[in-house]
């Protein structure tokens, strides 16, 4: 499966940040020096980080492959109900993680206050859906 992902992350003045980009290292098994952490201010002027990450295609293949083991089956169900949304017109895959789960080592799907990951395929492999039907084949392996 030839694809990239980038991942985004708002993180507001009270989150750990060190915590946070650390668990995403360890539990995403992505190298800390590819992790950008940038400052910026909300629209009030609080402090937000912004965090993200592009994964080459190795990486982002076993993110995609951690993702999918450390979720629990109830979560799967959920999303492969559902899984027609998380894909857009390119055939890009979305999915949002929750982040507090993440810092306690769970993998967990939240739509707020979310770490969102798109994963990106190739054209090569993105004809004839060939990426959507190989996510969902990884979904629903036991």
């Amino acid at each position: 499966m030839i694809l990239s992902t980038s991942i985004h992350v708002v993180a507001h003045a009270t989150e750990d940040i060190p915590k946070l980009s650390c668990r995403m290292n360890a539990l995403f098994s992505i190298p800390m020096e590819k992790f950008v952490i940038s400052q910026t201010r909300g629209h009030w002027g609080n402090e937000i980080t912004l965090i993200k990450a592009d994964c080459d295609p190795k990486e982002s293949y076993a993110l995609l492959k951690t993702i999918i083991l450390k979720m629990n089956q109830g979560e799967k169900n959920n999303l492969l109900h559902t899984i027609s949304t998380s894909f857009d017109e390119k055939d890009n895959f979305y999915i949002r993680l929750n982040k507090q789960s993440i810092c306690r080592g769970i993998i967990s799907l939240s739509e707020h206050d979310s770490i969102r990951i798109k994963f990106k395929p190739t054209k090569e492999f993105d004809k004839n859906n060939k990426f959507r039907e190989r996510v969902i084949d990884l979904f629903t392996k036991k």
